[in-house]
């Protein structure tokens, strides 16, 4: 069953779509319920969209409890592709925020990852 949430875009898989380098690895953090993704949007004079994935913390290397940007241009052909979805807005003063999710063309291209190689 898929639900849509007010203001969400339905996106669908474009047959035969090259992916940039890189959709593999994004694809496999939106895909890892202990990385949250969001899709940022700022207003204002600094107007921009962002995704960005939150980094638990990692005691073997000392590292994480931090967000990280993931590389735009790899976000959006994904989103332009179908294989990724924003979710429902949550509202903040300054800017909209989207958890992203798998689509289930997503889902299936990421078990397959060797059908499509940039």
């Amino acid at each position: 069953m898929t639900v849509l949430y007010a203001g969400a875009v339905r996106h669908r898989a474009k047959p035969g779509s090259v992916l940039p380098a890189g959709a593999q690895d994004v694809l496999a953090v939106v895909a890892d319920p202990s990385r949250p993704v969001h899709l940022v949007v700022t207003t204002g004079r600094a107007a921009r969209r962002s995704f960005v994935s939150w980094q638990p913390w990692d005691a073997r290397t000392g590292t994480g409890n931090c967000y990280t940007a993931l590389p735009a241009a790899v976000c959006e052909a994904l989103l332009e592709a179908g294989l990724i979805a924003p979710g429902p807005v949550v509202q903040d003063p300054s800017r909209q925020v989207r958890t992203v999710g798998l689509t289930e063309a997503g889902r299936r291209r990421r078990a397959r990852p060797s059908a499509y190689a940039a």
